[in-house]
């Protein structure tokens, strides 16, 4: 109760007088309220606190601090409400330091943060999108070509920034470098940048991996950090040759690939692969593979013969190895790479191909040496409607033409359905799952599953399978498609789509390829008779495209819009349009009345038309005029813009009851310091008319 009281302190209120009243007001009220509530007048308990309230009310309006108080803030003690602030330290609200901290800021906002993304900027601009340096790029471009061999590619490599910048020429290096050079220079090809000094250092190191020769210890860092970026770089390379339809340079650069992870040198025997292999090794497997009779020969690489050999006749043939090596050999061929490659090409409802169709080529990889793929369901073109033979067995029991057969096979029917239905429901999310990424080419790109790692014991770092499968079209021998593997999985599809060529008899490459793995890569042929188009079907892609284009315009195009809607479809856009012409009119009018315009050329004509129809708007205004006035007094005065229909006839401009339209066509600006709108206190008969 008594914080209430507290609260609710009025003195104006307690002593019954106005607020802000006089001093000597104050003090009759209080000489008035103490005699009523005075102890010795009045006993009751009420009285003593009134006589309280009375006298701490004087007491505070009295005072010229407590009543400034209790006018500012409610309260005559001052201030009392609550404040939220930050805590800073002292020196930043010191005075003295002013000056400093607001150079701070400025330093900080205008030239750090500038500096800063300045920096960031430059530095994220220097790479593409795959991570290779745009220098670098440019390198890799200008020396590639068509037909680059593979034994070009380690110069090219060499020519990357990254290297040059990342493992510079040392001079605690060169006795060691100048030793190993020497030791490779025979096999050296000239490249570009034989030159500089840092290439040939990256060059070398590369020269060495591939040729396996040992590595002084001052070197072993600068080879372990070129190998930990090769296939990033040689990715940035492979998708300029891809994107440039190379065929010859594509398979380089992923031959390349190969040869680097497995540290081999060029046309080197694919068997150096296997563990606990060596030239000797290499020479009793050939020779019991080339005595094998021609029917019993297999196709395929060394390494798949050398398989299919057979584990008694490869340790009859390999007596040099131990037990333990024979096993180690025995689990790489299981898991060496081995792939079968099928495809379907096919114009979508066509069955047959002419000249400009667009062909869907679907190819199916089988990577056999991977686990089997539960999910995979090889039928995809399976018909909505089942042949209804396949019930014969369950109708057996029942009479063909009666209820109960149609009921049993209706029955079979639905369950087929549902059967039918509840597939391509997985397989649709098969396919989402196994959609290959978009966008990424080339073998840098991240797989979807768990990659498949690869045996590489000379390459430091961890390897992992990568495939991609290249479309070529023999005779013109360019690049028509490509698509990189990315599920990890045992069966896998890509879809290439391509034009078909002009009419005749077209031969195409389906190429398989492992960045990983010498003798792994595939081929087969495909074949595609192409006939002419029709005469009255023969269109050029471009004037397909022409015509879908024109078809869109036409659904997309919007109804006329209605005259008496101003050019509009709806009520809405009429109204939008009359806005819109309104200010564009408020617009023109400015533009020609600032520059004299309006008075002089429009002005005239239109008093000549307000005054024939003069007779007609004073009829009109007889029973508008009563909500005109209600409409100037309460929304909106119409005198704002009088002056554009007043009569202009009155030639003297010094008559006081001229026109304001008049005096502006005289160059009288008088009225400038004249306020219509307002009693003119100087001189009240001047503006009385308005």
């Amino acid at each position: 109760m008594q914080s209430e009281e507290m609260f609710s302190f009025n003195p104006y209120k307690i002593l019954e007088i106005e607020e802000g009243a006089e001093p000597t007001q104050i003090k009759k009220a209080y000489r008035s309220m103490s005699l009523k509530y005075h102890p010795d007048k009045c006993s009751s308990p009420e009285c003593e606190n009134a006589f309280i309230k009375v006298s701490k009310a004087y007491e505070v309006l009295t005072n010229e601090e407590t009543r400034k108080n209790y006018e500012m803030y409610g309260n005559p003690d001052g201030y009392h409400g609550t404040s939220v602030t930050i805590g800073l330290p002292s020196w930043l609200t010191n005075k003295e330091n002013e000056l400093a901290i607001l150079v701070a800021y400025f330093v900080v906002l205008i030239v750090v943060i500038p500096v800063v993304v300045g920096l960031w900027w430059r530095n994220s601009s220097k790479f593409l999108e795959d991570g290779v340096m745009q220098n670098t790029a440019y390198r890799f471009y200008r020396q590639v070509q068509e037909n680059t061999a593979a034994k070009f590619m380690p110069g090219i490599l060499a020519s990357a920034v990254e290297f040059c910048e990342g493992v510079p020429c040392k001079n605690n290096q060169a006795d060691d470098l100048s030793r190993l050079h020497k030791r490779v220079q025979e096999n050296f090809v000239k490249n570009q940048g034989d030159m500089n000094n840092d290439i040939m250092k990256v060059k070398t190191l590369i020269y060495a991996h591939l040729l396996r020769e040992p590595i002084p210890a001052s070197l072993l860092d600068d080879t372990n950090y070129c190998l930990e970026h090769s296939h990033r770089l040689l990715n940035g390379l492979l998708n300029i040759v891809i994107e440039q339809r190379f065929v010859t340079a594509t398979m380089n650069v992923i031959e390349f690939s190969q040869l680097l992870t497995q540290a081999l040198w060029f046309h080197s025997n694919p068997l150096l692969q296997l563990p606990h292999f060596d030239m000797q090794q290499v020479k009793h497997a050939t020779r019991v593979l080339s005595n094998i009779k021609d029917k019993d020969k297999a196709a395929g690489s060394p390494i798949e013969r050398l398989k299919q050999l057979g584990g008694e006749k490869r340790r009859e043939a390999l007596k040099g190895l131990g037990p333990e090596q024979h096993a180690d050999i025995d689990v790489y061929l299981a898991n060496f790479p081995d792939i079968e490659i099928s495809f379907d090409a096919k114009v979508e409802d066509e069955e047959d191909v002419q000249e400009g169709d667009v062909l869907n080529l679907t190819v199916k990889v089988e990577r056999k040496h991977l686990q089997a793929d539960p999910d995979w369901v090889d039928s995809d073109d399976e018909d909505e409607e089942p042949d209804e033979s396949i019930f014969d067995k369950q109708l057996e029991a029942y009479e063909p033409g009666s209820e109960e057969y149609e009921s049993k096979k209706e029955d079979l029917m639905d369950e087929w359905r549902d059967a039918y239905f509840e597939r391509q429901k997985k397989k649709r999310e098969r396919e989402k799952k196994r959609n290959p990424q978009t966008g990424e080419l080339g073998f840098a790109a991240k797989p979807l599953h768990d990659p498949v790692p690869v045996h590489a014991p000379f390459f430091p770092y961890e390897r992992f399978e990568q495939w991609m499968v290249l479309l070529v079209d023999v005779k013109s021998n360019k690049l028509v498609g490509y698509q990189k593997l990315s599920q990890n999985s045992r069966f896998e599809k890509v879809q290439l789509k391509f034009l078909a060529p002009k009419e005749g008899v077209v031969h195409y490459e389906i190429h398989a390829m492992c960045s990983a793995y010498l003798g792994a890569d595939k081929k087969v042929l495909m074949k595609k008779t192409i006939t002419k188009k029709k005469e009255e079907e023969v269109k050029t892609a471009a004037e397909l495209a022409e015509d879908e284009d024109e078809e869109e315009e036409e659904e997309e195009e919007e109804p006329e819009g209605k005259w008496y809607y101003l050019g509009g479809n709806s009520i809405g856009e009429l109204i939008l349009n009359i806005i819109a012409l309104g200010i564009a009119g408020v617009m023109l009018f400015n533009f020609l009345y600032a520059r004299g315009l309006w008075q002089k050329y429009v002005q005239p004509p239109v008093d000549w038309i307000l005054k024939i129809l003069a007779p007609f708007l004073n009829f009109v205004s007889m029973y508008t005029s009563p909500a005109a006035l209600w409409f100037t007094a309460n929304v909106y005065d119409f005198r704002h813009v009088a002056f554009l229909f007043e009569n202009m006839t009155a030639a003297n401009v010094s008559d006081a009851n001229a026109t304001l339209s008049t005096r502006v066509v005289k160059n009288d600006t008088s009225f400038l310091n004249e306020d219509p709108f307002k009693a003119n206190l100087f001189n009240m008969g001047v503006r009385d008319e308005l």
